[in-house]
C-alpha cells in the first residue's frame, strides 16, 4: 500500500486540530455557569464606559437567563427608544399580513396604498413589498425624514432644519408630500438604483411599511402592533408614546465634545416605539422558537425561516471597527458573522443592539441612552454599547472570533499554509527549530487574532503545522535507535 506523503499527513493533522478548537465550545452552556459569567463580566465592562446607563437581557435556551440596568435613573422596567431596531417588529407585523393573505409579498406595494409609489426614473417598474422590507426598492431617504420624525424638539445648537408645514403634518400627509410628484417634501433624489436590482439601506421604506400595516389592518399602526404583538407576547412596557410610561422613561443624551447633554423626550411622531430589553427579549425568545411563545404563534416557522433568508449579500463586509459583520440582509433583519442575526438602531439620545443566534438558541437585546448624531462624538458614545456586546458574544459565543476569522481568511491563508508547509519540509531534519518556532507562531497568531488581526490566522494555522510537523519528527528521531537496535 502506498504510504501518505508526509507532509500531507502532517498538513492534515494540524488542519484537524485547528478545527477542533474552533468547534469547542460550541455545545450547550449550562444555565448557572453562564449566570456566573455574565454576572462577573458585564459590569465591570459597563462601569468602564461613560454611557448614563445600559439596559442589557440575554435569552438562552428558550429563557430570559439574566437582565440587568447599569448606571443612573434606570432600573431593568425603564423605558428606552429602540430606534431602527423597530424595523424588525414592523417586519415581523408585514409577515403577520402575508400569512393571513392580505398582504401579497410581490404584489405592486401602491395596491394597498391611496397614493402612487414609483420611482421617477423607473416609472413602470412596480416596487413590491418584499422589495421595500429587503431595502431593494431604490428608495434612499425623503428630504427631511430626520427632522420630521424627531418633530425638532433640539435645542436649537444643533436642531434639525424642517419647514414648519412638514412638522406639523400626519404621517400619510408626510407620504404623500414625500412620494408624489409635486408634493411639497418631493425629491428625487430620494430615489437611486432601479427597484430590485440592488440594495440600498431605506430610512424612509420602513415609514412606508408602517402606514401600510394601518391601512391593510384597518386599525392603526400603533393598535395593530399592541394587539398583534406587544399584547400576547407579554411586552407590558412597549408602545409608541413616552407619556404612557412617565415615570420610568429614560432620559436621552447625546455626545457633544465627550460630555453627554441631556435631551428632551420625544415620540417620533407617535409611531416610534419606546420599550424596555426584557420586554424585546421576549420577542427574541418567540424568534429562536420557530415564532412559538407559549400559545401564541408571532409567525410560523416558515415564514421565519424565510425572513431569515438572505436577500442581498453584500459584497463588502459592512462593519464598524466594534460591531459584528454584516454579511448581508433578509427580510427586516440583517444577516451578521458567525451565524447571528439581528438589527441595531440609533435615534437621538438612544442606541440599541438586539441579536439572536438560532442554532446556539441565544440572544441579547442591550439599550443605552446615549447617542452623539447630534453632535461630532458618534463613534464615541457608540464605544460603550459595543464594549458590553464585545463582552456577551464571548460569553455566549466563545468561539465567535476563531470561526468568523476563519471565514474570513479562507482565500488569504492558502499562502500561509503553503509558505508553513514547505518551511516545515524543508526544515524536516531540524525538528527541534520546527517545534520551538510552531509554538512561537502558535502564541504570536492567537494573539493577533483575538485582537481582530486577520493575518494571526494565518500565522496560528503556520504554527500548528510546523508544531505537529516537528513534533512527528522529534518522535520519528528518538524511535529510529531503539528500531536499528531491534
Amino acid at each position: 500500500m502506498k504510504k501518505t506523503r508526509p507532509w500531507l499527513r502532517v498538513f492534515l493533522s494540524g488542519f484537524f486540530v485547528l478545527l477542533c478548537a474552533a468547534c469547542l465550545g460550541n455545545g450547550p452552556r449550562d444555565p448557572a455557569s453562564l449566570v456566573a459569567e455574565l454576572d462577573a463580566e458585564l459590569p465591570t465592562v459597563v462601569a468602564s464606559g461613560n454611557s448614563p446607563s445600559i439596559q442589557v437581557a440575554v435569552v438562552h435556551r428558550g429563557q430570559i437567563v439574566w437582565s440587568q440596568a447599569f448606571g443612573q435613573n434606570t432600573s431593568v422596567n425603564h423605558v428606552y427608544m429602540n430606534a431602527s431596531v423597530q424595523k424588525m417588529f414592523t417586519a415581523v407585523a408585514i409577515l403577520q399580513l402575508v400569512e393571513r393573505g392580505l398582504v401579497d409579498l410581490d404584489a405592486d406595494v401602491q395596491e394597498y396604498l391611496p397614493f402612487t409609489v414609483r420611482h421617477p426614473g423607473f416609472p413602470e417598474t412596480p416596487i413590491t413589498v418584499r422589495m421595500l422590507l429587503a431595502h431593494r426598492s431604490g428608495l434612499a431617504e425623503f428630504s427631511h425624514q430626520f427632522a420630521w420624525d424627531t418633530e425638532c424638539t433640539f435645542s436649537p445648537q444643533y436642531r434639525p432644519s424642517c419647514p414648519d408645514h412638514l412638522i406639523a403634518m400626519s404621517h400619510q400627509e408626510f407620504l404623500i408630500a414625500s412620494l408624489m410628484p409635486g408634493g411639497s417634501n418631493y425629491n428625487q433624489r430620494a430615489w437611486v438604483f432601479e427597484p430590485g436590482k440592488e440594495y440600498h439601506y431605506s430610512v424612509s421604506a420602513y415609514p412606508l411599511l408602517r402606514y401600510l400595516v394601518g391601512q391593510v389592518a384597518g386599525q392603526s399602526y400603533a393598535e395593530y402592533m399592541n394587539e398583534h404583538i406587544f399584547d400576547p407576547l407579554g411586552m407590558t412596557s412597549s408602545g409608541f408614546s413616552a407619556d404612557e410610561f412617565l415615570e420610568r422613561h429614560t432620559i436621552p443624551y447625546t455626545r457633544i465634545d465627550g460630555k453627554n447633554i441631556e435631551l428632551p423626550i420625544w415620540n417620533g411622531q407617535g409611531s416610534m416605539m419606546h420599550t424596555t430589553a426584557e420586554d424585546m427579549a421576549k420577542f427574541v425568545r418567540a424568534l429562536l422558537n420557530d415564532g412559538q411563545y407559549g400559545d401564541f404563534q408571532l409567525l410560523h416557522p416558515e415564514t421565519v425561516e424565510l425572513m431569515q433568508q438572505t436577500t442581498s449579500r453584500f459584497k463588502i463586509v459592512l462593519e464598524s471597527s466594534d460591531d459584528l459583520p454584516r454579511k448581508g440582509h433578509g427580510l427586516g433583519l440583517f444577516i451578521l458573522g458567525g451565524g447571528w442575526l439581528g438589527f441595531g438602531g440609533s435615534a437621538p439620545g438612544y442606541q440599541c443592539l438586539l441579536r439572536f443566534h438560532p442554532s446556539r438558541q441565544v440572544g441579547y437585546v442591550i439599550q443605552s441612552n446615549v447617542n452623539g448624531i447630534l453632535g461630532n462624538n458618534y463613534e464615541s458614545a457608540r464605544s460603550d454599547i459595543y464594549e458590553a456586546q464585545n463582552a456577551l458574544v464571548s460569553i455566549l459565543d466563545p468561539t465567535f472570533v476563531i470561526r468568523h476569522q476563519v471565514g474570513a481568511m479562507a482565500v488569504p491563508m492558502v499562502p500561509f499554509v503553503g509558505a508553513g508547509s514547505v518551511w516545515a519540509y524543508f526544515m524536516r531534519k531540524k525538528p527541534r527549530i520546527v517545534t520551538v518556532v510552531g509554538a512561537v507562531w502558535i502564541v504570536c497568531g492567537g494573539a493577533w487574532m483575538f485582537a481582530g488581526v486577520l493575518v494571526g490566522f494565518g500565522l496560528l494555522l503556520m504554527g500548528i503545522i510546523g508544531l505537529v510537523w516537528g513534533g512527528v519528527n522529534l518522535l520519528r528521531t528518538r524511535q529510529a535507535p531503539s528500531e536499528t537496535e531491534a
